[in-house]
């Protein structure tokens, strides 16, 4: 039996109409087959309708310049003490090469809360990369280390971000939001920003022209209900700041010996993309982060309301260190193929999701 709510938000959806909050709490009430089936048929007809059937992907490089972090995340197997077996360092030369070697479009820039790497030394790393690089796309630094650079380095968040604007920063990635809850963020990650704190930055940023992604990490014991409360505070954030340029649903990835033995199924990622797609009306991107959801459900979530599969990622450590099965990297021959698989068209895009055309 239809339940007359749900059918008009699956509808209204599926035309990226805005959905009330009474109708986006609906479409998780409950997970049947038939009710996931109809969820990923409005998904779907709401990213053709935006993006027809083009999947885009980047050639980008993930740089981890240190996992030493003092931030004492339960969830988190990436970061280390100073003194573990698998903490390292990464020095300026290693990575400068490292970015000439591949020629990445974008480098995406993600470390450790620690003082090795320093807020002087991550602003000196953004204008060597961009007086080396001239034309990388440099997404770097989620809120959580505007948050430490700030209060280490006796500036203000503000002062952070004008600083490393003017050092030649074009964009801050998304993490660190884990999920807006109060619950599970004094339960697991408060030595480090708040969801209020995660969401004040990324509009401090938007004020300044600087792009921002979002991300939702779940399946370590959040409920639906959080997840869509998640949603709608992006939703009525980027109503205010519009500076969001894409939405990254996060599969816990549980790593050996964690609180949770298991993280969501492949089904469970796909409803989760299927709904944020359905409720964020107002964020224009969708993306299907493979190397977390494992590439053949990375691929499927394509069908599920994403338009966009990250990227190659050469070398991405973070997802891996927790425990993710997924291939380090992959070329843009492996990217295509895989989004081609899925029915789709592939389009290679810069940073800013413009599309590029690539030679040969």
């Amino acid at each position: 039996m239809h339940n007359p709510l749900f059918d008009r938000a699956l509808e209204k959806g599926a035309r990226c109409e805005r959905l009330s909050c009474e109708e986006a709490y609906c479409l998780a009430e409950k997970i049947t087959p038939d009710r996931l089936h109809r969820l990923g048929q409005a998904a779907l007809a709401n990213r053709q309708k935006r993006y027809g059937r083009s999947a885009t992907y980047v050639f980008n490089l993930q740089i981890n310049p240190s996992n030493i972090c003092g931030s004492g995340c339960t969830f988190c197997n990436y970061a280390a003490s100073r003194n573990a077996p698998h903490a390292y360092v990464l020095e300026e030369p290693d990575i400068l090469d490292k970015v000439r070697r591949l020629q990445a479009t974008e480098a995406h820039i993600v470390g450790g809360l620690n003082q090795i790497w320093s807020y002087a030394r991550n602003l000196e790393l953004v204008r060597s990369l961009r007086s080396t690089f001239p034309e990388l796309h440099i997404k770097a630094y989620t809120a959580v280390e505007i948050d430490y650079f700030a209060r280490t380095s006796g500036l203000t968040e503000s002062d952070v971000l004008d600083q490393l604007l003017e050092a030649g920063l074009d964009a801050m990635p998304g993490g660190g939001a884990e999920i807006f809850s109060q619950r599970l963020y004094k339960q697991h990650w408060k030595n480090k920003t708040s969801p209020e704190g995660w969401v004040r930055i990324h509009q401090l940023a938007h004020g300044k022209g600087i792009p921002t992604n979002a991300t939702m990490l779940f399946g370590f014991g959040d409920t639906w209900a959080e997840r869509i409360e998640h949603l709608l505070i992006l939703r009525q954030a980027q109503e205010r700041s519009g500076g969001f340029s894409c939405f990254i649903p996060l599969p816990f990835q549980p790593g050996a010996g964690h609180f949770i033995e298991k993280g969501p199924t492949p089904l469970e990622t796909l409803a989760v993309l299927a709904i944020s797609r359905l409720v964020l009306d107002n964020i224009a991107h969708l993306k299907s982060y493979w190397p977390m959801t494992g590439l053949e459900a990375g691929a499927a979530g394509l069908s599920w309301g994403a338009d966009d599969m990250d990227g190659t990622i050469s070398e991405e450590k973070i997802a891996h260190l927790a425990g993710a099965d997924s291939p380090v990297g992959m070329a843009r021959e492996k990217m295509v193929e895989t989004i081609e698989t899925a029915g789709f068209t592939p389009v290679e895009r810069d940073g800013m999701f413009a599309h590029r055309e690539v030679a040969g």
